[in-house]
């Protein structure tokens, strides 16, 4: 019996130590002469370097470069709008993130054959592959959840609650720590979790009490537990896309944008600040004072800081400046400007060969990648990658819309349409306009239909943009000479238009009236209203309570402007606001046009002299939830 136990103690022994052996050498392999970037973006290059990966969101495709052969581009379509690739670390799979299809395309490598496409959440935004190639990652933003996948079954395994809208992802090079941001907040939620080489699953408690509705997992190693940390950017950080994790996996660099929204006198360089900042993945703390200030390390300015990655010696930070259409390399033993680097329209992707003498960028509104020199800092080739089909007006007026590159639309590079209605959204903000008062910017989406525009319903065509371009952007602006538009409604709405004045402000236009209006994510399939969303549908036509009176259906909005009491002693034009679309109301918190509502519900129950949106004395609580419910579902397929 002795012997047996002398036995079985030494297999353990031996068990253990190749056990520790291959994690010491996962763990080397990763901090060697090379490094591997595992953050979500637009590009992806595979471990051995020799193949490069970019998505064409307007294409819905993606193009698959062998390096040796720059004269052949593989395009494989995928779901629509295509944000993200990763690649496992074989070379062998590689997975987009379709937001526009609420997909993941999951495509063969070596065939570049597109194997399948998963059904997954709503907007599917960042991907990444665990180090070993077994776990799949995908930060859905219309769920505001963390999907986890087998990537072998391509099963969901998980669903985790995370905070709102998560976009990147970044995982550790020992895949025990998983980073997500967060588009409109100033949160990094990190996933600590002993991921899986041991042979089992992991098992995710949601920080949110999110009840799993899908595949549950059972733990067989009750000291294998996840748990959530969540690091602090600045109160006002936004637009925040990407984690890039450095070599040493001791820092982590974060390019997004302070959205100065608590200014009141709005210029051009104290409206948004396109900057880095650091965290310490040690002590997980975000280095306050440690940031790298884009706009005064590259003058006269950038815009809208997107993605990037530091050299594999940990020498230089790359950030690609999506609106800006270029690049900053930052030398960080000086904290100095290295290089400023001119690219594509709208870049959106970056990455470094293993070498670090290569970089890619993905310029996703010029269907191209360039490869730079890292030594020289110059674009040595320019490849094709996808001919982007939308028709030439709307190409235009959508790189118009994403460029602050033009002196004719912004001030020293600092600000794009696209700064504040990201995607045609917007920024979760209510700014200080001088000539106005408090503006909740507002979604782009489906404007078209609900004419007149903005909160007074000053402009009566989209081509009137001209006035935040030269006034809010502080661009020269798209028209010669006079615009014909001033502050007050009246005088834009009958004044002549200023459609036709200019070929670029006619492009503009037209994308930004381009722009649908998507269903809500509970009901994208066609799915029809639950219970309590149907007794909210019968409350809201009830005339009796006057909603379909400012909010008739199908658009929601009468198109006119009402004072119904929500003005305050800031507002510059009148009391009386153009009643606004209920339709995308799910995704398009702060509400009213000062921002005043944090949530759906506050504006059922707001108190005004005439209490026009107080319904505490006219229904009970449970209907007023009834009525949010119904709210939150519009628009539906009716």
């Amino acid at each position: 019996m002795r012997h047996v136990l002398v036995s079985f103690v030494v297999l353990l022994a031996s068990f253990l130590a190749l056990f520790l052996a291959g994690d010491a050498i996962t763990s080397s392999s990763e901090q060697g002469t090379t490094f591997y970037k595992r953050s979500s973006s637009a590009i992806a290059l595979t471990k051995d370097g020799q193949t490069l990966l970019a998505v064409n969101p307007d294409s819905n495709s993606i193009s698959i470069i062998d390096l040796g052969d720059l004269t052949t581009v593989h395009e494989i379509p995928t779901g629509s709008d295509p944000r993200t690739v990763a690649v496992d670390d074989a070379g062998e799979r590689v997975y987009v993130a379709n937001r526009g299809s609420d997909s993941i395309s999951v495509i063969d490598l070596g065939a570049r054959q597109h194997l399948q496409e998963i059904p997954v959440g709503s907007r599917p935004y960042g991907v990444v592959v665990s180090p070993d190639g077994r776990f799949l990652y995908a930060a859905e933003q219309g769920s505001n959840r963390l999907r986890i996948l087998d990537a072998a079954k391509l099963t969901t395994i998980n669903l985790v609650a995370t905070g709102e809208r998560p976009s990147g992802l970044a995982i550790s090079g020992d895949g025990h720590k998983l980073y997500i941001t967060h588009l409109l907040s100033n949160k990094i939620t990190v996933l600590n979790a002993r991921l899986p080489y041991y042979g089992y699953l992991p098992v995710v408690q949601s920080h949110n009490d999110y009840t799993n509705q899908e595949t549950a997992v059972t733990q067989p190693d009750s000291s294998a537990q996840a748990s959530f940390a969540t690091i602090d950017l600045w109160p006002d950080s936004n637009l925040v896309q990407s984690v890039i994790i450095a070599p040493d996996e001791e820092l982590a660099y974060i390019p997004h944008t302070r959205s100065n929204s608590s200014n009141r006198a709005l210029t051009f360089d104290t409206t948004v600040f396109p900057l880095v900042s650091l965290i310490d993945l040690t002590t997980e703390e975000h280095l306050l004072g440690q940031q790298l200030d884009l706009g005064t390390l590259d003058p006269p300015g950038v815009g809208l800081p997107f993605d990037g990655m530091a050299s594999p010696d940990g020498s230089e930070l790359w950030i690609a400046n999506a609106a800006s259409n270029d690049i900053t390399v930052i030398n960080l033993e000086t904290r100095q400007l290295a290089a400023h680097i001119e690219v594509g329209d709208n870049p959106r992707g970056l990455v470094l060969s293993p070498d670090g003498e290569t970089a890619y960028v993905n310029n996703t509104l010029a269907g191209t990648v360039s490869i730079i020199d890292t030594k020289t800092y110059s674009v040595t080739n320019t490849i094709t990658t996808t001919a982007i089909p939308l028709p030439p007006l709307l190409l235009a007026g959508k790189r118009l819309f994403h460029s602050s590159d033009d002196p004719r639309l912004s001030k020293n590079q600092w600000i794009a349409c696209n700064s504040c209605h990201f995607d045609g959204e917007h920024d979760g903000r209510t700014w200080f306009f001088g000539f106005a008062g408090p503006r909740n910017t507002t979604s782009l989406l489906g404007m078209i239909q609900t004419y007149p525009l903005r909160w007074s319903g000053e402009w009566d065509e989209s081509a009137d943009s001209e006035f935040a371009i030269r006034k809010e952007n502080f661009g020269a602006g798209l028209i010669d000479g006079a615009m014909h538009c001033d502050l007050s409604p009246p005088d834009c709405v009958y004044m002549p238009p200023n459609q036709g004045r200019a070929a670029a402000l006619d492009a503009l236009a037209a994308f930004m009236d381009a722009q649908p209006m998507p269903l809500s994510p509970a009901h994208a399939h066609g799915e029809p209203l639950d219970a309590t969303a149907e007794r909210g549908r019968s409350l809201f036509m009830d005339p009796a309570l006057g909603c379909i009176t400012c909010h008739p259906p199908p658009y929601y909005t009468d198109q006119q402007t009402h004072d119904v009491g929500t003005a305050t002693g800031d507002e510059k034009i009148s009391p009386a606001f153009d009643t606004p679309s209920l339709r995308g109301l799910h995704n398009s918190a702060p509400y009213f046009h000062d921002g005043s509502a944090a949530a759906l519900i506050d504006t059922l129950t707001y108190p005004s002299p005439n209490s026009e949106h107080d319904l505490r004395d006219q229904r009970s609580e449970s209907e007023i939830q009834d009525l949010a419910a119904f709210l939150r579902a519009l628009p539906y397929a009716e």
